[in-house]
C-alpha cells in the first residue's frame, strides 16, 4: 500500500467519568478547554457498543470538548447514567488497558495550581526536563508533571521552555 493510502488520525480521546458536570468544570478549569458537543444520548445508538452489562439499555452524556485547535486534541467525556458502571477494581499502577493523556500547556505553574482545587491530584510537581516536542521527534526542553484527574485517569502535563 502507498504510503498515505491508510493514514489516519487521532481526533479525540473518550474518558469514561462518573460525574460530567465534575469532570467539565476540571478539564474547563485547569485546561481552558471548552465545551464543542452535550448530547444525552441513548446507549443503543452505538448497538456494539461494550458498555456496562450485556443487553444494557439506558441512555449516556456524551460531551466533547477542545483547546486552543480547532481541529485536532478534543477530549471526549462519557457519563452513563442509568444505572451508573461499576467502579473498577482500584490500583495505582498504569498497566495493560490503561490510558496516559499527554497535553500541552502554555502555563505549566497555572496548571498545576489549579488541579486539586478541581478535584484532581498531583502525582509529579513541574519539573525542568524534556519531552517530545518537534516535528522530527526530538525531545526539546520541558517543564513536565504528572497528575490524575477526578476520576482517575493518568495525565502527563508538559510546556515546552
Amino acid at each position: 500500500m502507498p504510503q498515505g493510502e491508510n493514514e489516519s488520525v487521532l481526533r479525540r480521546a473518550t474518558l469514561f467519568v462518573r460525574d460530567m458536570d465534575r469532570a467539565i468544570a476540571f478539564y474547563r478549569g485547569v485546561f481552558g478547554l471548552n465545551i464543542y458537543i452535550d448530547r444525552e444520548m441513548p446507549l443503543s445508538v452505538v448497538p456494539a457498543f461494550p458498555v456496562g452489562v450485556e443487553g444494557r439499555s439506558g441512555t449516556m452524556r456524551f460531551v466533547m470538548m477542545r483547546g486552543w485547535d480547532p481541529l485536532i486534541g478534543m477530549i471526549g467525556l462519557i457519563e452513563v447514567k442509568d444505572p451508573p458502571l461499576e467502579e473498577p477494581p482500584g490500583t495505582s499502577r498504569l498497566g495493560y488497558g490503561n490510558a496516559a493523556l499527554v497535553l500541552e500547556t502554555r502555563d505549566a505553574p497555572a496548571v498545576a495550581a489549579a488541579i486539586e482545587s478541581f478535584g484532581g491530584s498531583i502525582l509529579m510537581p513541574p519539573t525542568e526536563g524534556r519531552n517530545l516536542g518537534d516535528a522530527d521527534g526530538n525531545f526539546i526542553p520541558a517543564v513536565v508533571m504528572m497528575a490524575t484527574d477526578p476520576d482517575g485517569q493518568f495525565l502527563e502535563i508538559f510546556q515546552a521552555l
